[in-house]
């Protein structure tokens, strides 16, 4: 069953469509709020302030307890990263934006009543994985 418009590439040796693959999916989230927070308990732990640290361990317990709106954060993937396993599934994901946009498609165009957008990634060791909140 064909989902997205064929590309043509990665054919087999009779030209048959290849069978699209996903490699590895891997989740962002929004979790910049409990990274800062671990931060200065790293440092406080580093440099021994105890009584910081105590702080800063209530502060953690305390929001992650009672804030209900952080904890959906924190669990809600803000970015997903997906690895296909050929050049086919990586440019159907890469046509994405612009599939969607034909009649047969637009079926597509939300996932758990949010757009989708398909963008291609940067490389993982340029990711500053705190920041992933920012457009």
């Amino acid at each position: 069953m064909q989902i997205f418009p064929d590309c043509g590439l990665n054919r087999d040796a009779e030209g048959n469509e290849p069978i699209i693959e996903v490699a590895m999916v891997s989740f962002a989230f929004d979790n910049r709020k409990i990274i800062k927070w671990l931060k200065r308990r790293g440092t406080s732990i580093k440099n021994e302030h105890w009584a910081c640290l105590d702080d800063i361990n209530d502060t953690i317990r305390k929001n992650l307890k009672k804030d209900s709106v952080l904890l959906d954060q924190l669990q809600r993937p803000c970015a997903v990263f997906v690895t296909m396993n050929s050049e086919e599934g990586y440019n159907r994901a890469i046509q994405y934006n612009n599939s969607i946009t034909l009649e047969d498609f637009k079926m597509f165009k939300c996932f758990l009543g949010s757009e989708i957008e398909v963008e291609k990634a940067v490389e993982p060791s340029d990711i500053i994985w705190e920041n992933r909140n920012f457009t």
